[in-house]
Order: C-alpha cells, then structure tokens, then sequence
C-alpha cells in the first residue's frame, strides 16, 4: 500500500510518499506528519524572505554579534562553509543572497550585509559569532538538507520504504527501485519533453537550471554565459546533490576537483548545453 501525501513547504511542494502495510497506519502517518514538521521547521528558520528567521537576523547582525541559532541553521552553514572552500566559490550562498536581494525577491536579507561565510565562526550547535554581518540565501542546499532530514525522521520511526520529493530535490529510502523521468530545461514549463529516465534505490536525486532562470549561481567573476542548460546529480545524500548541481553547471566536465568529489559522493551526473 502506497501512502502519499503533499504539503506546500520550502517555496515548493514537498511529497511524501511510504509504503505501509495499510493505508490507516498509524504510525506510517505520525511519520510522515513528523517528516513534514521538520521540513516546515528548516524552511521557517531559514528562510530569506522573512526578517526574523536566522538568515535575516544573520544579516542586519553587527560585528562581534555572538547569536543562538536554530541547529539546523548551524548545520548547513557548516555545510555551506565546506563547499564553498571546496567548490572554490562556484557554491556561493553570500554571492545568490545578493543578487537576488538586488532583484527585489530576497525581502528578508539586508543588502547591508556584505561579509562572507569567513566572517561566521560557528561557536557551538546553536551559536555563532560574526567579524560582520552576512547576507545568506541558501536556495542552494537547504532543499536538499531537508529532504535528507525528512528521510532521516521517516526511517528513525520504523518506516523502510519511502521518497521524499521537494520540487525536484528527492531521496529513496528502502530497497524499491523508484523510477524518475528529468525533464529537459528549455521544455520544463511547456512541453515536458524528457531529458532522461532512471531509477533510484537509496539515492537521491537534483536538477537545476542555469541561465536566466538562476542567475545567482554564475560566478560574478565570469563574462560569458553559464556552459550547460541544466545540470541533474545523482548522489548519497540529496544536499551534496543539490550542492554539487550548482558546481557543476560552471564547470568543465574535465575540471579534476568536480570530478574527485563526484566519486566520493557516488555521484552521476546528466547535463544539457
């Protein structure tokens, strides 16, 4: 029997999806309404649209701020901390927060705060001190964090078998072979023509698109347009897929780093120029 359920969370739609015994279930649908409270609570505190959550409080913060965060938040900026150093600044959360405050979609951030995740030590689980305020948008690896808590929170209340989709972003727990269809970049809102068919078994799963769409993730320091259209990642965790989707679509597929970093994440990779 195949529970499913969907809720509008993260700027998308968040689906849950679980194989139970028997569609009344108990404690299938206390785990997937659990699965759903987590998401809600990370799309809450980091969102870049309201001022009071930790990204907004991050940015209109002043230097030597000490400030309690929520451990989530302190999580992903570790995480972003890491691939930003790794990537060499193809991920960029500090470099997205600004363009897209400059575009008016970003009301929650102040443009004042211009320092980078250098700027942020991370004190304990849940603190933080600043040498300056700093502007994060993590449309980049947030969604990705959240489907993988949301599969962590299924799988530590018993479930065996589930998917967790979050507007593209997914994860499989179990052992069942779940089939996904990426559809093309230049047909994603018309036609819906396919790109690729593939089958996922305790992986996870991200597309993003480059150009216009996404400006944000283009290193400022380059003129010329991005390389690829649409850049889909297949790896272990979906924030590492998700991350690795925004390197990626900047990136030469002869570039050694990207290349040594996508086999210690048992990752694949499709793209579209």
């Amino acid at each position: 029997m195949l529970i499913a359920r969907a809720r509008p969370l993260l700027g998308t739609v968040v689906s849950i999806h679980v194989h139970a015994e028997a569609a009344d279930d108990l404690r299938v649908k206390k785990a997937i309404a659990d699965a759903f409270a987590t998401v809600a609570r990370i799309g809450h505190v980091m969102s870049a649209h309201q001022p009071e959550s930790d990204l907004g409080r991050l940015s209109r913060a002043r230097k030597g701020d000490v400030l309690t965060l929520d451990a989530h938040t302190v999580r992903v900026i570790r995480a972003a901390q890491y691939w930003w150093q790794l990537s060499r600044g193809a991920f960029n959360p500090c470099r997205a927060a600004l363009a897209l405050s400059h575009a008016g979609v970003r009301p929650g951030l102040s443009c004042d705060g211009l320092g980078s995740l250098h700027d942020i030590c991370i004190l304990t689980d849940t603190e933080v001190e600043l040498a300056a305020p700093v502007a994060l948008d993590f449309g980049g690896i947030a969604k990705g964090y959240a489907v993988d808590r949301a599969i962590e929170k299924l799988a530590d209340q018993g479930v065996h078998s589930a998917l967790v989709n979050a507007g593209g972003d997914l994860r499989t727990l179990g052992d069942r072979r779940w089939p996904i269809d990426v559809r093309h970049a230049k047909t994603h809102l018309m036609d819906g023509r396919l790109q690729h068919k593939t089958h996922i078994q305790q992986m996870a799963l991200a597309t993003s698109v480059a150009g216009a769409l996404n400006p944000e993730f283009v290193l400022a320091r380059s003129r010329s347009k991005p390389r690829w259209t649409s850049v889909t990642v297949q790896a272990s965790s979906c924030m590492a897929a998700d991350v690795l989707t925004k390197w990626a679509t900047q990136a030469s597929l002869l570039c050694p780093d990207l290349r040594a970093v996508l086999r210690q994440n048992q990752a694949r990779m499709w793209r579209t120029q």
